[in-house]
Formats: structure tokens, sequence, C-alpha cells
């Protein structure tokens, strides 16, 4: 989470400049009239609160996750850009198993990221489903994953853990059992919590590969949370119960601010990404 100015700091010109500049690649376009309308959404009094939880919004652009897959590959060992040169077969997959999902976003900016995006390299990026079926080939296919092979798995965010550990338990898809005769699986991803990168190394074979780290200070709604009085958390929780009366604190109730220049988690709290007739979220989730 960002240092946030002061309480009591002045929401001005130069402060919209700030965020118009800092938010201003996100999907959905934000500009100062649609800052302006989220911040009416508060009550007078509390939108200095606001105005100090949208300075503390950790935001990726294209060229930080960019940064964060570059370092995430060249800490994988045995990868190489060369084939000849690399330890065993490799195969990238996005970890969302259906289309449309963000995983299917990042393994594109993957390639991008690490220049891997020529025709040459089009046979080490497969979909979640074939990798399903390469480990059941017959033994003397030479394209078998086996005990020497590696498998990275894509994703921006992993909040709680619970998609990898369901997908990989599923019974119904036997995702973990069928990777089983794989030598190494990688979950790479930009940003994940310590909780579920320890529930990811609980529950699975994965090993979790993150640029960035959160930890329970990165929660608006804890007491480790320096920033936020309880006061604050009072008030934020008013108005996370009008953005989702289910999930005020976010998904798994994570209180993040993270986002995403494609899409808000929705680990994070829904003040920033709640879009229904109550209210209007500055990083709606959905077009």
């Amino acid at each position: 989470m960002r240092h946030p100015p002061a309480p009591g700091t002045r929401i001005d010109a130069k402060r919209y400049k700030r965020w118009v500049d800092h938010f201003g690649s996100y999907r959905a376009g934000i500009i100062n009239i649609t800052i302006q309308s989220w911040l009416n959404q508060f009550q007078p009094s509390d939108q200095d609160l606001a105005a100090r939880v949208l300075d503390a919004v950790e935001y990726y652009g294209q060229s930080r996750i960019h940064a964060a897959y570059r370092d995430a590959l060249k800490a994988l060992d045995g990868w190489d850009r060369a084939a000849s040169r690399r330890k065993g077969q490799w195969r990238f997959a996005a970890m969302s198993g259906s289309a449309g999902e963000s995983g299917d976003a990042m393994l594109y900016q993957f390639r991008i990221a690490n220049g891997l995006d020529s025709k040459q390299m089009n046979e080490l990026f497969v979909s979640r489903s074939d990798l399903f079926r390469q480990p059941l080939l017959p033994e003397d296919d030479p394209h078998k994953l086996g005990r020497d092979d590696v498998v990275v798995l894509l994703d921006d965010f992993s909040g709680t853990g619970t998609q990898v550990c369901d997908a990989w338990n599923n019974p119904e898809t036997s995702f973990g059992a069928l990777l089983a005769g794989v030598g190494r699986v990688y979950l790479v991803v930009v940003v994940a919590s310590k909780a579920a990168r320890n529930r990811i190394a609980d529950e699975t074979s994965i090993s979790l590969v993150s640029a960035h780290e959160l930890r329970e200070s990165d929660d608006v709604f804890s007491d480790h949370c320096k920033y936020f009085t309880k006061a604050d958390r009072v008030r934020l929780l008013h108005y996370g119960r009008i953005a989702d009366e289910k999930c005020p604190k976010g998904f798994g109730e994570c209180g993040f601010v993270v986002v995403f220049q494609h899409r808000s988690p929705n680990n994070s709290i829904p003040i920033l990404h709640a879009d229904h007739p109550k209210w209007t979220g500055l990083f709606p989730r959905h077009d």
C-alpha cells in the first residue's frame, strides 16, 4: 500500500492531477469528473478519508506488470531463451480455466514483457486444456511432459489462494493429479498475499513466484495498517456495506487496495470497484 498524505491534505487540482496521471491507463478511463463523482458518494466529512484511500491504492500499469514478469522469468532455474540451453521442456499457460479471465490477458503480457511473442516461441504457450492432454500422451512421444520438465502458470494476482487451490484439488478436473508427473509447476503472478502463498504451499505442489507480496499491514481493516485509524475503518466498513453487502471488505475479507490497469481484483475493497445502482466504483471490474 502506498503512503497516503496526512489527514486534512487539500483535495485540490494538484492532487487530482496526480490521480489522473497515476490511474489514467485504467481500462475504464479515469478523468477529473469520474474521480469527483466517486468522491461525491461519500459524505462531505468522509471525503478526506476517501481521498486518502485513493492515494494509498497500489496501481499496476503495463510497465510495472512487465517488469514483474521479466524478473519472475529470470528467477526460474533452468530457463533460457535458447531451447538447447534449457533444462527440460517448458510450457506456459494461463492459470484461468476459461476464456476471458485475467490469466489470458496476463499470458499475452508475459510474452510481450519477455520478448517471447514471435512465432517460433508459439509451441511454448498452450491452453490449460492442452496441459491436461500432454501428460497423457504415449510414453514414446517426445512432447510428453515428465520429471525433467516445467509448467509455468500465469496470472496477475492471488489474494487468498482459493482459486488456485480449488482448481488444483478439484476431483472433476483432476488438475493436480494430471500434472503430478511434471517435475516443477510454477504459478507466476505480479502480486500475491502472504496468506495465499502459505495456503498454496500447504494445499498444492505449486511453487508461487510473485514480484510483490502483501501482508497484514496492506489490509486497510487490519490493526497492523498504520495509515488508517479505528474510526477510519468504521467509516470504510459503512461504505463497504453499501458497495457490497456480502463482501464489504473485499473477497476473503482481504481489505486490499490493489488495482491493475485491466481490472481491480475482487480482493480489493468494493468501494473501489463495485458497480451497481447504489454504488459506482472508480475502477469497475466490468465494462
